[in-house]
């Protein structure tokens, strides 16, 4: 055999084939780099979050012992009601807020 004979039973194909798209070969995010310090940071965010988490709650008992010392006690339900539906409208606009960003 020759390099003739061999290049004569080698099939050459009638025409290119294009490329598929495949998740290979789509465009790859890059991975976060984290730096040195960022579990730290996110340790600081954790315990800065949590001491809020206790004053919040803090402020909401104040407030309703507040509403018993200043407020005639006939009026003590009205404005503890008021008070509540108020909470209850913040908590779900930052609910909302929450679920629209996700």
């Amino acid at each position: 055999m020759n390099a003739e004979e061999i290049m004569r039973q080698v099939p050459e194909s009638p025409a290119p084939v294009a490329p598929q798209v495949s998740p290979m070969t789509e465009k790859q995010k890059n991975p976060e780099k984290k730096t040195p310090g960022s579990e730290w940071l996110g340790i600081m965010y954790l315990i800065v979050g949590l001491f809020i988490l206790i004053a919040t709650f803090q402020l909401y008992f104040v407030i309703q012992e507040l509403i018993r010392t200043w407020i005639s006690d006939q009026f003590v339900p009205v404005a503890s009601a008021i008070y509540y539906i108020a909470v209850i409208i913040v908590g779900i606009w930052l609910l909302r807020d929450y679920i629209r960003k996700q």
